[in-house]
């Protein structure tokens, strides 16, 4: 059963989907880093906060807000579904102005790998947006 975009069920199963994801494990030994996601133009008319938490060789997303994230990604709805259903890469997506991105940058350079296995591991989900 598919899971709405920007949804916690949405979350639990990217979550899952990570942590089952054979690539992601070795992608995420050693990284520690965390995003906090600001989505606007959501098609209920409001603004979505999630984030994306790595660490102890872990990775989860949760919906709403980090206390301390590493960066902040500012997209709107069209764009964050581009990047979840992986036919967009955020740097492409940043590059192109698609995204502001504030906060420790370097970090998100630095760990391009284990995004890229994370994007991948989502973009299998079925997903209802």
């Amino acid at each position: 059963m598919a899971a709405r975009f920007l949804s916690a069920a949405w979350a639990e199963k990217v979550t899952e989907a990570v942590r089952d994801h054979p690539g992601c494990a070795p992608a995420v030994e050693g990284v520690e880093f965390s995003v906090q996601f600001e989505i606007d133009q959501v098609p209920d008319g409001t603004v979505a906060w999630y984030y994306l938490d790595v660490g102890a060789g872990d990775a989860s997303l949760a919906i709403g807000t980090h206390s301390k994230p590493d960066l902040t990604v500012r997209t709107d709805y069209a764009t964050a579904a581009a990047i979840s259903q992986g036919t967009l890469k955020i740097q492409s997506a940043f590059f192109s102005g698609k995204l502001a991105i504030s906060g420790n940058v370097a970090k998100l350079l630095m760990n391009q790998r284990a995004l890229d296995h994370l994007a991948d591991a989502v973009s299998r989900l079925e997903v209802e947006y």
